[in-house]
């Protein structure tokens, strides 16, 4: 019986693909080397040409720590009906934080089509923190059991397609049980989808369909338009291609010109995403900072003072990536 060409090269890497993956690895630790000095050439060329720009993300980091730790103690201490709202906008402001320090690292290491998923991440806590500020506390305690819910569905439907998970069985049953109790208090009757559904937590702000008979479903887009922050969507539309990575995105993450590739780091586009970065964090800080007490009393006082500083710094450093870019632009020119 003839051996076909396929069976005959199936045999070839069953044999061969071991040796030749070692081999990989070993020419890969030598090319760490040549890799790592590449990327802090790439780094230190991003740091140095944006300078007094990555100064005031620095500042804005400091200070969003800083600003955050005040807000997350006054949450654990205070207790009163206005409570709730401090704990969303505590934790929101709290990623916010973390989600501008990974735009940053992203940036500064040359993964500006990376650091643009993060902004879409950004962006979409900005939204949530301006509308939730703007309702009473019952409402922000929607969105802190929205999340509980909808983490509790994901790890009960995980555990139950792989018997495993980070929470035990015992653990999730009791979790299940109090996430059916929340989805019950919060349901609106006339809602096209359920509380745990993408969005639920918005469901009482929509308005009603043209036959006047359910709400309309909460979507991105109509948050977006609520929290007067849709002027940025057509920069969403474009980050979507790289958060999922669809082909528009692919083409944009790799294409780097007509004649490269990009397989790695590049010094490309920073001013691009650190400018929408600075510009989202000042709506969120705005919100995070001013909904977090019911009045002006002295924590307000504080907090307001600390907020701006940070909003301050935010505008420097959109500021300071506009006039390096109009910089740049110019010894191009005269070049």
């Amino acid at each position: 019986m003839i051996e076909s060409e396929s069976a005959k090269f199936m045999k070839v890497i069953e044999r061969e693909a071991e040796p030749h993956a070692r081999e990989i690895l070993e020419l890969s630790r030598e090319a760490h080397v040549r890799n790592s000095a590449l990327h802090s050439q790439i780094e230190s060329e991003i740091s140095n040409r944006w300078a007094r720009g990555w100064e005031f993300f620095d500042g804005v980091v400091y200070a969003t720590q800083q600003n955050g730790a005040m807000l997350l103690r006054r949450a654990d201490e205070a207790d009163d009906d206005h409570s709730p709202m401090r704990e969303a906008l505590a934790l929101i402001h709290s990623a916010a934080c973390l989600v501008f320090q990974e735009i940053r690292t992203l940036l500064l290491a040359g993964f500006w089509s990376g650091a643009v998923g993060r902004w879409r991440a950004l962006h979409e806590l900005a939204v949530s923190a301006i509308i939730i500020a703007r309702q009473d506390p019952s409402f922000a305690q929607r969105y802190l059991d929205h999340g509980f819910v909808v983490q509790t569905h994901r790890l009960y439907e995980y555990y139950e397609a792989h018997g495993r998970g980070p929470v035990p069985r015992q653990e999730l049953e009791k979790r299940r049980a109090q996430a059916e109790l929340l989805i019950q208090k919060h349901q609106v009757a006339n809602a096209p989808k359920k509380f745990r559904d993408s969005y639920g937590w918005a469901a009482p702000l929509m308005p009603l369909n043209r036959q006047g008979d359910k709400l309309v479903p909460p979507t991105f887009d109509r948050l977006e338009k609520m929290a007067n922050e849709d002027h940025l969507r057509l920069l969403v539309i474009s980050a979507h291609g790289h958060v999922h990575s669809d082909s528009a995105g692919v083409v944009a993450a790799v294409v780097s010109t007509e004649t490269d590739w990009a397989l790695g780091p590049t010094t490309g586009f920073p001013q691009q995403v650190a400018k929408p970065a600075f510009l989202t964090m000042r709506s969120l800080i705005a919100a995070t900072h001013l909904g977090f007490e019911p009045e002006f009393n002295e924590f307000a006082k504080v907090i307001g003072l600390c907020g701006a500083s940070a909003m301050q710094l935010a505008l420097w450093g959109l500021r300071a990536f506009d006039e390096s870019a109009n910089s740049h632009d110019s010894e191009l020119k005269q070049s």
